[in-house]
C-alpha cells in the first residue's frame, strides 16, 4: 500500500526541509500522511477552486508549492471561502504538502527549472549569505539581446500577456540574467554583486523598483504566477519516481489558472 509517507519522504529527499527559509510553514498541511494514496495532483496553490478539482478527479494527496496555511488562522468560521476549503479538504480526506523555499533553494528546483525555461547557461546560485543562501539562479544567455527584447521573449515563454520592467532603458544589453522565482525583489543588491545585467523577479514593490532604478540595475518582473512552472516539473518527478519504485499511482497536474491578476 502506498501512502502520503512515502511519498513525503520522497520528495524531502530532492527538496529536504531543512532548505526553508526559517518560519516557511513547509511540510503537512492537512491530512494524514499514513492514509493510502492512489491519486496525487500538484499545483501551485491550493485555493477552493482548486479543492473542487481534487475532489471531482478524486484525489487523495495535493502536493502544492505555496503553503495552504501560510498564516495563523484566529478561527475557523466556514462563512469565509478559504476557510470552508480546509473542512471540505478533511470532509474529503485529501493530504496536503507543500514544498515552498525548500523546493527554491533545492538543486533542479524551481530556480533551475526557471532559468533552464529562460535558457540561461553556466547556472549557478547568486545568493551568498544569510537566510537566503543559495536562493536564485545566475546564468549567460547564448545570445545577448536587448532588454525589451528579452522581456518580450519572456512573455512568450511563460505565456504573459503583460509583465513590468524597471528600466530607464530597454536597449540596454543584457547577456548575464539573475532569476530569483517568486518575490525576490529583495535580492537585487545580491544580483547586482553577482554582476547580472538584468535581474528576473515578482512582485516588485513600488519603493524598491526606484531603488533598483537608482543602483542601475534593470529588473523584469513576470509576476509570481510564473512558478506554475512547477506543475509540469513536480508531476513528472512524481512520475519518474513511482515508475522506480513501482508506486501504484495516478499522477495530475492541476489544470487550473490561480494567479489573481487578469491584464486588460
Amino acid at each position: 500500500m502506498l501512502t502520503g509517507q512515502t511519498i513525503i519522504d520522497r520528495l524531502e529527499q530532492f527538496a529536504p526541509k531543512t532548505l526553508a527559509v526559517p518560519g516557511d510553514p513547509v511540510g503537512i498541511q492537512i491530512g494524514d500522511a499514513t492514509a493510502p494514496v492512489h491519486t496525487v495532483m500538484v499545483t501551485l496553490d491550493v485555493r477552493p477552486e482548486v479543492v473542487d478539482e481534487a475532489i471531482a478527479k478524486n484525489v487523495d494527496m495535493i502536493v502544492a508549492h505555496h503553503p495552504a496555511v501560510f498564516r495563523p488562522l484566529q478561527n475557523l468560521d466556514f462563512a469565509d471561502p478559504q476557510k470552508r476549503m480546509y473542512a471540505r479538504l478533511i470532509e474529503h480526506h485529501i493530504l496536503v504538502y507543500a514544498a515552498h523555499t525548500n523546493l527554491d533553494r533545492a538543486t533542479g528546483g524551481m530556480n533551475d527549472w526557471l532559468a533552464a525555461a529562460m535558457g540561461l547557461q553556466h547556472v549557478q546560485p547568486f545568493v551568498a549569505s544569510g537566510d537566503l543562501a543559495n536562493m536564485g539562479r545566475i546564468g549567460d544567455l547564448l545570445h545577448p539581446q536587448p532588454l525589451g527584447d528579452f522581456a518580450r521573449e519572456l512573455k512568450h515563454v511563460f505565456g504573459l500577456r503583460g509583465l513590468r520592467v524597471v528600466a530607464l532603458d530597454l536597449t540596454v544589453p543584457v547577456a548575464r540574467v539573475a532569476v530569483l522565482g517568486g518575490d525576490g525583489g529583495k535580492c537585487y543588491l545580491d544580483a547586482l554583486a553577482a554582476g547580472a545585467d538584468v535581474f528576473v523577479t515578482g512582485d516588485v514593490y513600488y519603493h524598491t523598483g526606484h531603488d533598483m532604478l537608482a543602483a542601475g540595475l534593470p529588473v523584469i518582473d513576470p509576476g509570481h504566477h510564473v512558478e506554475s512552472i512547477m506543475k509540469a516539473q513536480v508531476r513528472g518527478l512524481l512520475i519518474q519516481w513511482a515508475q522506480a519504485a513501482n508506486w501504484p499511482v495516478q499522477v495530475l497536474a492541476s489544470q487550473l489558472n490561480t494567479d489573481p491578476f487578469t491584464f486588460c
